[in-house]
């Protein structure tokens, strides 16, 4: 006699994006999206956010010893590197370009 397992529901690993509809189409503002392709993938080990009075910086840290650094200016000004510490030393792979807030 074959016996019967209960299977249990197992959720998403993401949850789904939905698009949000605005009501009033004019009302909403226009967006920008920028990627970082180079995290695709990786596994994130840590994700650190220091501040200072004068400096703000959020750091994806992945289990390959490599990271994503995002430093935010007042005002908003979002500058982002990739970077390899393979060697405990941060050699800088790639840079973008500073993106400001349009305020």
């Amino acid at each position: 006699m074959a016996k019967n397992k209960a299977k249990r529901s197992i959720p998403l690993a993401q949850p789904v994006r939905r698009r949000i509809q605005s009501k009033n189409p004019l009302a909403t503002p226009s967006r920008r999206l920028f990627r970082f392709r180079e995290a695709q993938g990786k596994i994130v080990e840590e994700v650190e956010f220091s501040t200072t009075s004068d400096y703000h910086c959020i750091s994806v840290n992945f289990d390959d010893r490599t990271s994503l650094s995002f430093e935010i200016e007042t005002g908003f000004t979002l500058e982002a590197d990739y970077s390899d510490w393979k060697t405990g030393n941060q050699r800088i792979l790639r840079e973008w370009k500073k993106i400001a807030s349009s305020v």
